[in-house]
């Protein structure tokens, strides 16, 4: 009598993770929305008050479609940034909030990308892009701007969601417009930014 051996499925994908303790390195979970705690360090540069980096805190919401595999060396999986809301205060501007600008028309989306960073290491990270739409309230100057060109996050990833782990834009110079003259001249440039993502926000 032959001996059989049951092997969990290889096209099944782990549950979505929800807590800490849920997240598993270097697996594809199912699709899910993940609402978690957001950090970011945004270097600007605005006409007329100079530059400064400022902390900003708040929460991001994302929505992960299917991915096409569920293996971590091969799977791209697309991503959707549905809510942004971090706030915090510069000594040049004073308070600042950035949003996502659902009035640009353009949606902020992004992918965990096929193959991994070093693909003759076992367990690598992979890569994750986000492109950005935002808008960065400026009150005490006052000023409202945005980008037309997207912001392009980028974060080496070993886990979905990456709770933890961080990236950022690295050195830029994307250009910010008024959104009460969305037509004219740039009035301030995005330089950097750098993040770091937090735990499930409840």
């Amino acid at each position: 009598m032959a001996i059989t051996y049951d092997f969990p499925a290889t096209s099944s994908f782990a549950p979505s993770p929800e807590s800490l303790s849920d997240l598993r390195l270097f697996t594809i979970p199912e699709a899910g929305t993940d609402r978690l705690n957001f950090r970011t360090w945004d270097t600007i540069e605005v006409t007329g008050f100079g530059e400064d980096t400022v902390e900003l805190r708040g929460h991001y919401v994302i929505e992960r479609a299917q991915a096409d595999a569920s293996d971590w060396i091969s799977a791209s999986v697309q991503i959707k940034m549905r809510e942004l809301d971090v706030a915090g205060v510069s000594q040049r501007f004073g308070p600042v909030r950035a949003t996502v600008n659902y009035d640009f028309g353009q949606p902020s989306q992004g992918r965990v990308h096929p193959g991994t960073l070093y693909p003759d290491v076992v367990d690598s990270p992979k890569m994750c892009t986000m492109e950005g739409y935002m808008k960065f309230e400026l009150s005490a100057v006052p000023l409202t701007v945005f980008n037309k060109k997207a912001i392009v996050l980028r974060h080496n990833i070993t886990h979905i969601p990456p709770v933890g782990q961080g990236g950022g834009t690295g050195d830029v110079a994307i250009d910010l417009y008024d959104e009460a003259a969305p037509d004219g001249a740039p009035v301030a440039v995005l330089k950097r930014v750098k993040t770091h993502i937090g735990s499930w926000q409840r």
